[in-house]
């Protein structure tokens, strides 16, 4: 028999003929097995996959932005819009990223193949992961460097004002004195000019660059080596490397709040923390920041999810997944509010300050307020470490997920045999995100570094999430959709075959699928219509030509 033109594949008597792509095994019964893909790797088990999930959702967010979202917008009653935007918004979303990337096995570009027209859906996805990539090892850098400066003795350099760094106006709140009195209506805070006059050498606009922090170059370049040797295999070593970083924020966050809640003054700050202003709740503000909270927090529209889901296997239950890390990552931000304000607290009582003027948001909490704090405890260089150590590693997991989301977009679209230079790709990708990010290390990085956090992951996600859903939803598959059905045409048969329409006995086989009265029954299927239908009473050996032209129907 020979083989139909075209794309066809036919059986006849439980045997295959036709297409043969290498991955087709005949079992006794003729039934069809594919074999396992072992050229796509996959994750060592599933507790990798589910650890790697909650490292990623669970990251600086959780610590510095969701427990001032909730301190700004009605305290405890912020709960509210943010339980029903998780339910209503980043739940279902969470789930469709990850059985989109497990059904197909491809990362978050060449996943698109479901519908070729969006594929900018996909690079807009990886776009996203990139600059946040590049800006977010910036925090870890500045984690690294705080880490190192924790052990300074007797006292962190943070809390003195009497270093080459400091100005005439810095307020020494640690021993309530100023370098230069007179200048109360300027003071700042030692720790801040600590963060900004000597970890930046921050200069008066963006324009002027001023230079290299060459300590934060150093730092930099560990933080890309880090991420580089945790991700050069793949999925098989980062799996392995979350069996820490996820696990151990956890460890310092319980540790942390314990010693939180035994502070003078840390139930001040609980209490501003959780007491509800339901009169809040009557404006716009809170529930749109619970939903960019939501798609920050559980890194929805960054395509991690796909990408990291592609490595599933086919059956796993992405659902329950799905559920587990979401319900775990929302857990985790309000417990990492305790955390913060009881710390925030025990600063406002032992300043003489209210907590509303000690709290901040982003990098001046982390890297302002809350090392001050840190500095007022007893064994304050142990507590600065671990605060920064737990830091570190909450930024690692979120960059080894973007940073694979890249490699894995590019080693997708390669040709099958070089894919094998993944580790290549993984070098790359790393040397050239150590570049990328030298300008946010210059006297005026700060200025630049607050521009890409600015700009580079809101909005957009919110548009990605749209169009994916709307794509999924309404446009995959539309063409049984918006094309006739096989019913369509002449009522009588004779004028449906002078009008080259197929017979209405046949439409009905076609439709059931059921047996036919003849000796062999033989299938053809179109896989590029995705159409198979049973053509009785033909010569096996002398199959129908598929239609050449694509709108014609003869024999769909």
């Amino acid at each position: 028999m020979e083989r139909p033109e075209d794309d066809i594949e036919y059986t006849s008597n439980g045997k295959t003929h036709g297409q043969d792509n290498g991955k087709i095994a005949q079992t006794d019964t003729g039934a069809e097995e594919e074999d396992e893909d072992e050229d796509r790797e996959k994750w060592g088990s599933w507790f990798d996959f589910i650890l790697a999930c909650i490292g990623y959702a669970v990251g600086l967010g959780n610590v510095w932005r969701f427990p001032y979202l909730c301190y700004e917008n009605g305290g405890g009653a912020f709960l509210i819009p943010y339980i029903i935007m998780l339910f209503c918004c980043g739940l279902p979303l969470f789930f469709l990223e990850l059985s989109f990337g497990q059904f197909a096995s491809q990362g978050a570009l060449s996943v698109w193949a479901i519908s070729p027209l969006f594929r900018g859906v996909g690079f807009g996805m990886v776009i996203v992961s990139t600059l946040v990539a590049i800006y977010y090892n910036i925090i870890i850098a500045w984690t690294v460097y705080y880490g190192f400066k924790s052990f300074t003795f007797p006292n962190l350099e943070w809390i003195s004002c009497n270093n080459t760094w400091n100005t005439e106006y810095c307020f020494d709140n640690f021993l309530n004195t100023t370098r230069s009195l007179g200048h109360t209506a300027n003071n700042t805070r030692a720790t801040e000019e600590f963060w900004t006059n000597k970890v930046h050498g921050l200069t008066d606009s963006i324009g002027d660059i001023g230079g290299m922090n060459w300590h934060l170059v150093g730092c930099l370049a560990a933080s890309w080596i880090v991420v580089g040797l945790c991700i050069s295999k793949g999925v098989k070593s980062s799996g392995k490397v979350v069996y820490f970083t996820a696990v151990f924020p956890f460890v310092v966050l319980i540790i942390l709040f314990f010693r939180g809640i035994t502070l003078p003054g840390a139930w001040n700050g609980i209490y501003f923390y959780i007491v509800p202003e339901f009169a809040d709740l009557l404006q716009i503000k809170p529930w749109r920041d619970a939903a960019t909270q939501i798609f920050y927090s559980l890194g929805i529209s960054f395509g991690s999810l796909i990408t990291f889901s592609s490595y599933n296997k086919f059956n796993n239950n992405c659902y329950r997944d799905a559920l587990l890390v979401s319900l775990v990552n929302c857990g985790t931000s309000v417990f990492a509010g305790f955390v913060i304000f009881s710390t925030l607290g025990f600063m406002a009582e032992n300043s003489g300050q209210l907590v509303k003027d000690v709290v901040d948001s982003g990098p001046g909490l982390a890297f302002i307020a809350y090392p001050e704090a840190l500095a007022r405890m007893p064994g304050a260089q142990f507590w600065s470490f671990l605060f920064f150590f737990m830091l570190f590693t909450l930024g690692l997991d979120s960059e080894f997920a973007m940073t694979e989301t890249l490699i894995t977009a590019v080693v997708d679209e390669l040709p099958p045999h070089l894919k094998k230079w993944k580790p290549l790709v993984t070098i790359s990708t790393c040397v050239l995100g150590f570049f990328a990010g030298l300008i946010m290390v210059t006297k005026s990085g700060l200025y630049i570094f607050t521009l890409m956090d600015w700009y580079s992951a809101g909005f957009s996600l919110m548009a990605i999430a749209g169009t994916y859903s709307l794509v999924i939803s309404y446009i995959y598959a539309i063409e049984v959709l918006v094309k006739p059905s096989k019913e369509w045409g002449p009522l009588l048969n004779k004028n449906r075959r002078a009008a080259g329409y197929m017979e209405h006995h046949l439409v009905e086989e076609a439709t059931t699928n059921g047996q036919v009265n003849h000796k062999e029954k033989v299938n053809y299927t179109a896989y590029s219509q995705d159409v198979q239908v049973s053509m009785p009473n033909l010569n096996v050996d002398d199959p129908p030509p598929y239609p050449t032209l694509q709108n014609d129907k003869s024999y769909i």
